[in-house]
C-alpha cells in the first residue's frame, strides 16, 4: 500500500465511529479494490502516480465514503449521531437546571416571565431527553438492521411508558415501571421490574447477540429513574439519603452484571455447539 492510498484511506476512516479492528478491516478492503483499480490503470498505459491518483478520484470524497459506512453501520452517520445526542443531552442539563431554578425559587413558572418564555422554547422533560440522547448515542453500538429494529422497539415501549406516567391514573407509573418510591429498595416492585428488566434484555440479546443491545432496557430504566433523586438530593442536602441512593443504584446495577455473565455464557455454549458441530 502506497503512502498516497494509505493517507487516503486514513482520512476515510478518521472520526468513522467504528472499532480499530472494523477500520482495519474496512482499510483492507478499499486497498485491495484500489489495488485492483491501480492495476487495471496501470494496463492501460497510465504512470503508477497518475493511476492512483485517478483511482483515488474514483473512489470519491473521503467524507462521503466516511459518512455512507457510518450509515451502512449504525443506521445514521457518526456525525449525525453524536449532533442529535449531544442536542438531546444539552436539553435534558437545560430541563433540570431550569426545573431546580423553579423549585429552589418555590415560586410557579407562569409567575416568572422569563423562565415562562424559555419553557414554550425547549421541551420540558429531562426523562425524555435522557431517554432519546441514550438512544440514539446507542446507535453507534448497532451493527446491522436488527439491531437497530430491537432498539427502536425498546424506545418505543419506554416511550408508551413515558406517556402513561402523564396521565391521570390512579397510581403512580413511574413506582410502577421502575421501583421507585421515594429512595427505599425495599418495596415488592423493585423485584418485579428487575425480572422484566433481566428477561427483556435476555430476549432481545438471543435475537441480536448484541449485549449492548441486550443491555439496553436496564440502562435505560437506570438512567430515567434515577436523575430525579439525584437531583433533590443535590438541592436538598439531606443527610443520609446520598447514601441510600447509592445503595439504591447498585442494586439496580445488579442485573448489568448478572445479564452480562448470561451472555457470556450463551456465547460460551454457542461456540462450544459449533465447534463440536464442525469436528462431527
Amino acid at each position: 500500500m502506497t503512502e498516497q492510498i494509505r493517507s487516503y484511506l486514513e482520512q476515510v476512516m478518521r472520526h468513522s465511529g467504528l472499532s480499530k479492528s472494523e477500520r482495519a478491516e474496512w482499510m483492507e478492503e478499499m486497498a485491495a479494490h484500489l489495488h485492483d483499480e491501480v492495476i487495471r490503470l496501470l494496463a492501460r498505459g497510465h504512470e503508477e502516480g497518475e493511476a492512483i491518483t485517478l483511482a483515488l478520484q474514483k473512489f470519491g470524497e473521503p467524507s462521503l465514503l466516511r459518512r455512507k459506512i457510518s450509515r451502512d453501520t449504525f443506521g445514521l452517520s457518526f456525525a449525525m449521531i453524536v449532533s442529535l445526542s449531544t442536542v438531546l443531552f444539552v436539553l435534558f442539563l437545560v430541563d433540570c437546571g431550569v426545573l431546580a431554578f423553579l423549585i429552589q425559587s418555590g415560586a410557579p413558572s407562569q409567575y416568572i416571565p422569563s423562565i415562562s418564555s424559555m419553557l414554550k422554547a425547549i421541551p420540558m422533560s429531562p426523562s425524555l431527553m435522557l431517554a432519546l440522547g441514550m438512544s440514539i448515542l446507542t446507535l453507534l453500538k448497532t451493527r446491522c438492521r436488527k439491531d437497530r429494529i430491537a432498539l427502536f422497539v425498546t424506545v418505543a415501549v419506554f416511550g408508551v411508558l413515558w406517556v402513561l406516567m402523564r396521565m391521570p391514573l390512579s397510581f403512580q407509573a413511574n413506582e410502577l415501571l421502575f421501583g421507585f418510591k421515594g429512595l427505599t429498595i425495599m418495596e415488592p416492585w423493585v423485584s418485579v421490574i428487575t425480572g422484566v428488566m433481566v428477561l427483556w434484555g435476555l430476549g432481545l440479546f438471543l435475537w441480536t447477540r448484541n449485549n449492548w443491545i441486550g443491555l439496553f432496557p436496564v440502562l435505560l430504566s437506570i438512567a430515567v429513574g434515577v436523575w430525579a433523586p439525584i437531583m433533590w438530593i443535590i438541592l436538598n442536602r439531606p443527610q443520609g439519603d446520598f447514601t441510600s441512593l447509592s445503595i439504591s443504584v447498585a442494586v439496580r446495577c445488579i442485573p448489568i452484571a448478572l445479564l452480562l455473565l448470561i451472555f457470556k455464557d450463551i456465547d460460551r455454549h454457542s461456540i462450544a455447539g459449533k465447534s463440536r458441530s464442525t469436528t462431527s
